[in-house]
């Protein structure tokens, strides 16, 4: 199984309107009609005393093997699922994707 977590680092005055905006961007594409998708969390970021202080909204979805996940990235719904992106003045950097592989 693949496990893919999409980050995006949200300034803490528009953490609120982002979630607002991730709840209605899922529901408008078609992720869980493709090929091999298994499930998608959507993840918001707490933060822990003594620790950094933690601004990562997460997309987790997971799939059953690379090469779903990887004809997704060329699909209609993945186009869809990202129009219509927060201003750049939401981020606090720049997204980022880590992709792994359960060990079985």
């Amino acid at each position: 199984m693949v496990v893919v977590l999409t980050k995006f680092p949200i300034k803490n005055e528009f953490q609120e309107e982002y979630c607002a905006h991730l709840k209605e961007a899922v529901t408008k594409h078609e992720i869980e009609k493709q090929a091999g998708f298994i499930d998608m969390n959507l993840l918001a970021p707490q933060s822990v005393p003594h620790m950094p202080e933690n601004n990562q909204f997460v997309i987790e979805t997971r799939w059953k093997d690379m090469q779903n996940f990887m004809a997704y990235t060329q699909s209609e719904a993945f186009k869809k699922s990202h129009e219509n992106m927060p201003s750049r003045e939401w981020f606090d950097g720049r997204p980022a994707v880590e992709v792994y592989e359960t060990i079985d």
